[in-house]
């Protein structure tokens, strides 16, 4: 199977996939910040002080941490280059005029079925979106057989 895919990054595409692969890290930065929020509340109540310590890094961990997170992620990935993307047995590629990355199998944790989209995820929080829309639905799902086959979760979509 080799796979090729060239297009121009769709930005609507782009913030999908920064949102639905940073989901967890935003989610934990978010909890965090509504604890120290809550902390310093309950320490007013009790002590009549208030913690302008808890209140900032609160605000900062439930609101500055993941806006900043969200842009400067999808900033990184919609370049608005001209990309290439390769699957194969070997793994998955992308290339534009200035740098190529390749991921061997092995190094994808899981692949899911986005609107217009895959997302390879990678280790720790990276992730490769690649567009779908020069693809038929064979295509698609030769690419999902191809990452199961490979021990991979595969998550399709069911809308």
């Amino acid at each position: 199977m080799q796979i090729q895919i060239t297009a121009v990054a769709d930005p609507a595409l782009i913030a999908a996939a920064t949102r639905h692969g940073l989901r967890r890290p935003v989610l934990a930065a978010r909890l965090a910040g509504w604890a120290f929020l809550l902390v310093a509340v309950l320490l007013l109540g009790v002590t009549g002080d208030l913690s302008p310590g808890l209140l900032t890094g609160g605000a900062a961990l439930a609101v500055i941490v993941p806006v900043v997170l969200l842009n400067h992620t999808a900033r990184g990935l919609r370049a608005g280059r001209l990309t290439t993307y390769e699957i194969s047995e070997g793994g998955v590629a992308s290339s534009d005029s200035e740098v190529r990355h390749a991921y061997a199998w092995r190094a994808v944790r899981s692949v899911e079925q986005l609107s217009g989209q895959l997302l390879f995820r990678l280790r720790g929080t990276r992730f490769l979106p690649v567009p779908t829309a020069g693809l038929s639905p064979a295509q698609i799902e030769q690419v999902l057989g191809a990452a199961s086959a490979n021990g991979l979760p595969v998550r399709r979509n069911t809308h």
